[in-house]
């Protein structure tokens, strides 16, 4: 079902003298670039197209007149355009010419244009070619498979135009179940009162026609309600669905920020036991103030316990030899000669020139003391290094515990209890307000129910009473086959656009995760009823495009594009002119990469700036024309399309 353009040719087309454009049709390559410098005849070659589509509903004919090439030296009298279409689908060609003439007379001039000519496989369709051209390529879905960056702007709006609206619901074929819906509606009421004012109709008969039609209202109501109040479910359920999955989210954070509770209770008991030992540290280090030199005090104390024994040995040998002297004679009996009383004196006069004062000696002995005592005092706090390694184990331990604390945090930022106490409140009244429309719609549905049984038998009792005439029988049938027929319908109208939205869905949320730089944050996009986009996050957020980078709002755009013209009956061409204005680099790859996956043949307008060569050579193998838009050298008002390169 794939329609594809296989040549263009342009005659007296703007700048476009004569151009004739042959696409390769390969099997498995659907891309065709065309190369051309802004004001060359890009968008004069893709409104050519457009224009030999649909003629003056692209160009007005007032304007007409300024689409005609003239040389600088053409001075003839008429002047003809035309532009020349050739399609083929399932082995069928189509041909598609539209041609308009320029009459000059002096400095008037008059356009005038032709109807389109239609063949199929060289078979002329002269009755109606808008109508061959309508159902080859809808006019209603030329924004789809035609459009440039502007019209992908247009596309990223919050809220769509009334026409984008229409242009949409016309690709998913909606107006035309609407109006056979109308239609229905519309017998269905001439034949209502064709039967009403039928003759030999009795009192009776008209009594039961006029319940019949208010019971019908009153159905009509109350359906009308029951579909408002599905309407409503299906949001207050997207509120429920929203709340219960934050509900969820907050849930397993809530046993983060139990964690958190527990951690912090936790940092407190070791911050405690820290604060204690820091107190025994510094008691420690004011009874012990010189506790890292206590081997130097070992070595005073030492050093000044030798002073007092030395002292007390020099002081007990001063006395011996005077109580030496104080005898007459030796120990061993011999009298001291003088000699021996002189060396005597000399030795008493040198212990004594050494020994100390008493009250310096006392000074000493009681710096020993203390000496002493702070040596005491240092093995009771023995343990002093060790004090030192509970204290930075933890301080270790402590300061893990707030990094942990401080990436729980970041984790649930935003999250407290009260927050999740407001979630689980809006959990149960969303979960109430959805039991409440369900309820709604249940009554509505019973009460439909017991009026439609009541229908049913008024319907057979007017059957019954039509009988009794031949015009009012034959006109109660029509009247019951067009009512079944508008029932059909609009069963058949809420079931397709139902199909349809799900559908656009589907296709523009698996488009926009293949092109978005984002995937890892997206679940996909939503497109309400009437028809404006959101992004659903990953968390069940729903984003408007407000919020969007430039180029995330028209990767988007694209997506919805591209979407809405691979579910149309017809997959048609897609032709592109510069639509990657504001697209980062990350942007054009991934877009640059998902077009090879469209079942369209895809035809790209770009300068050499939109299609760098690392993004061309991500194309080629999928290409398979390359062409460029030349200047002619003799006129610079006049553009040709030459092939660069086919494969």
């Amino acid at each position: 079902m794939t329609l594809r353009l296989k040549q263009i040719r342009l005659t007296n087309w703007k700048c476009y003298p004569s151009q004739n454009i042959t696409f390769n049709l390969h099997p498995d390559r659907n891309i065709h670039i065309i190369f051309g410098n802004n004001g060359h005849g890009k968008t004069s070659l893709m409104t050519g197209i457009l224009w030999c589509l649909y003629g003056g509903d692209i160009v007005s004919k007032e304007t007409l007149k300024t689409y005609f090439y003239r040389g600088k030296d053409d001075s003839s009298p008429v002047i003809e355009m035309r532009v020349e279409l050739n399609f083929t689908k399932n082995e069928k060609n189509y041909f598609i010419s539209r041609t308009a003439k320029l009459k000059v007379n002096g400095s008037t001039s008059y356009p005038s244009v032709e109807e389109a000519l239609f063949y199929e496989d060289g078979t002329i369709k002269a009755s109606n070619s808008r109508e061959y051209i309508e159902a080859l390529l809808p006019k209603s879905i030329r924004d789809f498979f035609c459009f440039d960056g502007l019209k992908i702007e247009q596309y990223t709006q919050i809220t769509q135009t009334k026409e984008a609206k229409e242009a949409i619901e016309k690709v998913l074929a909606i107006p035309e179940l609407r109006n056979l819906r109308d239609d229905t509606e519309k017998a269905l009421q001439e034949l209502e009162k064709r039967l009403n004012k039928a003759e030999g109709t009795s009192q009776k008969f008209t009594d039961k026609l006029q319940q019949l039609r208010e019971l019908e209202e009153e159905i009509d109501l109350q359906q009308g309600q029951r579909k408002n109040a599905k309407d409503e479910e299906k949001n207050a359920q997207i509120i429920h669905h929203d709340a219960q999955e934050k509900a969820a989210q907050i849930e397993s954070l809530r046993e983060k920020l139990e964690e958190i509770h527990n951690l912090e209770k936790r940092r407190i008991g070791l911050q405690t036991q820290l604060n204690n030992l820091q107190k025994s540290i510094d008691s420690w280090l004011k009874k012990a103030a010189i506790p890292l030199l206590i081997n130097f005090v070992q070595e005073m104390a030492d050093d000044l316990q030798v002073t007092s024994l030395k002292s007390t040995y020099k002081t007990n040998s001063t006395a011996v030899l005077k109580a030496i002297l104080d005898d007459e004679s030796c120990l061993c009996g011999r009298c001291l000669d003088q000699n021996s009383r002189d060396f005597i004196l000399q030795q008493i006069a040198e212990l004594e020139s050494l020994e100390v004062d008493n009250a310096t000696r006392i000074e000493k002995d009681q710096l020993r003391i203390d000496l002493q005592g702070i040596i005491r005092d240092n093995a009771k706090f023995s343990n002093y290094s060790q004090l030192l390694l509970q204290r930075d184990l933890l301080e270790e331990e402590i300061e893990e515990i707030n990094q942990h604390i401080k990436q729980l945090k970041q984790e649930t930022t935003g999250i407290n209890q009260e927050s999740a106490n407001d979630i689980w409140r809006k959990v149960g009244e969303s979960g109430k307000n959805v039991e409440r429309i369900q309820e709604k719609i249940e009554r509505l549905q019973k009460d439909i129910e017991i009026k439609e049984k009541q229908l049913e038998n008024l319907r057979e009792e007017v059957e019954i009473l039509a009988s009794e005439n031949q015009t009012t029988l034959m006109l109660s049938n029509q009247v019951k086959m067009a009512r079944g027929l508008k029932n059909a319908t609009n069963e058949l109208i809420e079931w397709h656009i139902d199909n349809s939205q799900k559908m656009i869905n589907q296709v523009t949320s698996d488009r926009y995760l293949q092109i978005t730089n984002k995937p890892e944050e997206y679940r996909g996009v939503e497109i309400t009823p009437e028809y404006t986009l959101g992004i659903r996050t990953i968390t069940g957020k729903l984003l408007n495009p407000d919020v969007l980078s430039a180029g995330e709002k028209e990767a988007l755009a694209f997506a919805f594009i591209t979407g809405l013209n691979q579910i149309t009956d017809n997959c048609v061409p897609l032709i592109m002119d510069t639509p990657f204005g504001n697209l980062d680099e990350e942007h054009r790859k991934n877009i640059i990469n998902s077009l090879p996956n469209l079942n369209s043949q895809v035809i790209i307008l770009a300068t050499d700036r939109d299609l760098p060569s690392p993004l061309l050579n991500l194309l080629l193998p999928y290409t398979t024309d390359i062409f460029k838009i030349h200047r002619l050298a003799a006129n610079e008002d006049a553009s040709v399309i030459e092939v660069m390169e086919s494969y």
